[in-house]
């Protein structure tokens, strides 16, 4: 059995080196400690998929998480702590690759809720809402996608079709009905196993939903713990349903295709969230899609990290947009 490479990095690159050295002398045990000179370096690696592990100082908590897709994050500290994914910089080897083996034998239970919002139509925010529900399924992870777009058009992608949609769920919810009977009697599943919800019946009455609503919902959804990773599409359509969803999500992804009407809509809606607060902006990146390369460098928004710019898509239907996408890199980044 091969090595279990665990990447560390620390601002303090001499410890880096010093603690990398002092662990890979010992012989026989079955890490191998990779220093990274810089962030950039360390994300790319996280990226690539190419470690099982990685170890920051616990002043990065708030940006790596305990999981980053399968990849387990341990944070090095200067004080002995008992909080999760803690280890004690100054401890002996041995103790530090015992708490090491137990925060790689961790399970990631949490619940990961992805909002794709579109700055305009037609910028490919469902085609990549919907690759990151299927790539997710292929990988045999339990996935909902929910189109909150008042086109309601998730069956353009997913096949499978179901008599009760969205708008029989809403009902429930308003007249206080039995909710998770409700929410199993709406539900599809497509043939490649992403489940979905659509709305296709009465679109443009999800623009009424309330913020107080869309929370009963996303949380009975979250407490129940059905489903690993909730992504919701939002196409273009901005309500108060979506700012409750960018409010409860693990991250809200702009998708902005670079033009300059575009890239107007996108600064409104930034701005909004900025009015709002509630951490939306941290949490917060952009997915350039089509003409970005070309005309929208003269309009990027300093404030928000690009996770990345998709390719001009070839002529071709939702469908095969969406296998098209699967394979671009920036998905990667996208579901860190």
């Amino acid at each position: 059995m091969g090595q279990i490479a665990i990447a560390v990095y620390d601002p303090d690159s001499a410890y880096t080196e010093r603690f990398c050295q002092y662990m890979n002398e010992a012989s026989g045990h079955e890490y191998v400690f990779r220093p990274m000179n810089d962030r950039e370096q360390l994300d790319r690696l996280i990226s690539a998929r190419e470690v099982e592990g990685v170890l920051v100082s616990d002043a990065l908590r708030e940006e790596y998480p305990l999981f980053i897709g399968d990849i387990h994050v341990g944070y090095l500290t200067g004080e002995p702590m008992e909080e999760e994914g803690e280890i004690f910089r100054y401890q002996s080897r041995r103790e530090i690759l015992e708490v090491l083996g137990r925060l790689l034998e961790n399970e990631d239970l949490s619940v990961k809720l992805f909002v794709f919002v579109g700055a305009s139509a037609g910028g490919g925010c469902s085609t990549v809402a919907a690759a990151c529900a299927q790539k997710l399924a292929q990988e045999e992870k339990r996935v909902l996608y929910f189109n909150m777009s008042s086109l309601g058009d998730a069956g353009t992608i997913f096949q499978g079709g179901n008599p009760r949609d969205f708008q029989y769920l809403l009902k429930e919810l308003e007249t206080g009905g039995d909710l998770d009977a409700a929410m199993a009697a709406v539900l599809n599943r497509d043939g490649g196993g992403v489940y979905y919800y659509d709305n296709l019946s009465a679109p443009l009455s999800l623009m009424n939903i309330t913020r107080a609503r869309m929370e009963i919902f996303l949380r009975r959804l979250i407490d129940s713990g059905e489903f690993r990773y909730i992504v919701i599409d939002s196409s273009f359509s901005v309500n108060y349903g979506l700012l409750e969803a960018c409010g409860m999500a693990t991250r809200v992804i702009f998708v902005d295709d670079g033009v300059y009407t575009s890239n107007q809509r996108l600064h409104k809606i930034w701005s909004l969230f900025k009015m709002l607060g509630n951490g939306l902006c941290p949490k917060s990146v952009l997915l350039y899609n089509k003409f970005h390369e070309k005309y929208g460098r003269l309009y990027e928004n300093p404030e928000l990290p690009v996770a990345g710019t998709i390719g001009v898509l070839t002529p071709a239907g939702p469908t095969q947009m969406v296998e098209q996408m699967m394979g671009h890199e920036a998905l990667r980044e996208v579901l860190r």
